[in-house]
């Protein structure tokens, strides 16, 4: 899955949550049975990290704690 299509479902995921937000554990059952599959849970985990922290830097999304926003 190219990682635009995991951007925008990262979005909806959020947008849904609302004013309370999402945990990276909640997105990442909401989005594991789009990552590789070739990949361990672990390193699912870690690369749903990376986006998350560059989608933050690219300003789309932000944190609070341990809870992700749409901006």
């Amino acid at each position: 899955m190219d990682k635009e299509k995991l951007r925008q479902m990262v979005l909806q995921y959020l947008s849904n949550a609302g004013d309370e937000g999402g945990k990276r554990d909640s997105m990442y059952e909401y989005l594991k049975d789009v990552l590789p599959q070739n990949k361990t849970e672990e390193q699912k985990l870690r690369s749903l990290g990376d986006l998350l922290k560059t989608m933050k830097k690219e300003d789309l999304i932000w944190t609070d704690g341990r809870n992700w926003f749409e901006k």
